[in-house]
């Protein structure tokens, strides 16, 4: 979202296309099902969560840290643009960090991962709630009751391991 937000303030729409057009972003038609499937991958970890909780009945303990959304989204921002040129143009696009869009969009990734974030730990916290939820409400339907045995009228004796003929610990001796 930022890299695209990054040309509508630096170019007009006219520039725009024609930017995007020359600098290899041809992949951008694409961005709907992109991402429809990262929206797949997380429904999927969130349902791993819950699951993870609901067997468990405690929390991983992961949680996601702000430094990382913080250098993980501009580095991926610089990889993305250099990539795109290298692969529009076949070169190194070593002007590709002078252009106007750059610094801009470099900038506006700290929004944008601060906000990704905060979705993360919304999201991570919902997971664990429902998990949580779902334990307790499991475990109500168990038996509050201990089970009784019926009495038999005697007690069963258990036989010491020495009279069943194994007098000590190891591995049997070799016979010859």
């Amino acid at each position: 979202m930022a890299h695209a937000l990054a040309y509508r303030f630096v170019t007009s729409a006219h520039e725009r296309a024609y930017e995007l057009s020359t600098t290899g972003h041809g992949y951008l038609a694409y961005l709907p099902l992109a991402l429809a499937v990262g929206t797949v991958l997380v429904a999927f970890a969130l349902a791993a969560e819950v699951r993870h909780m609901v067997a468990s009945s405690a929390s991983s303990g992961l949680r996601p840290r702000a430094w990382h959304f913080a250098v993980v989204a501009p580095a991926l921002f610089f990889c993305q643009e250099h990539f795109e040129r290298l692969l529009h143009d076949g070169g190194v696009p070593w002007d590709a960090a002078l252009a106007p869009s750059f610094a801009t969009g470099l900038v506006l990734q700290l929004p944008f991962a601060l906000a990704a974030y905060v979705l993360a730990r919304l999201l991570l916290h919902a997971a664990r709630s429902l998990g949580r939820r779902l334990t307790r409400s499991r475990r109500s339907r168990l038996p509050s009751a201990p089970v009784r045995r019926p009495a038999t009228g005697f007690a069963a004796s258990r036989l010491p391991a020495l009279a069943l003929g194994y007098g000590s610990r190891g591995p049997p001796g070799t016979s010859r």
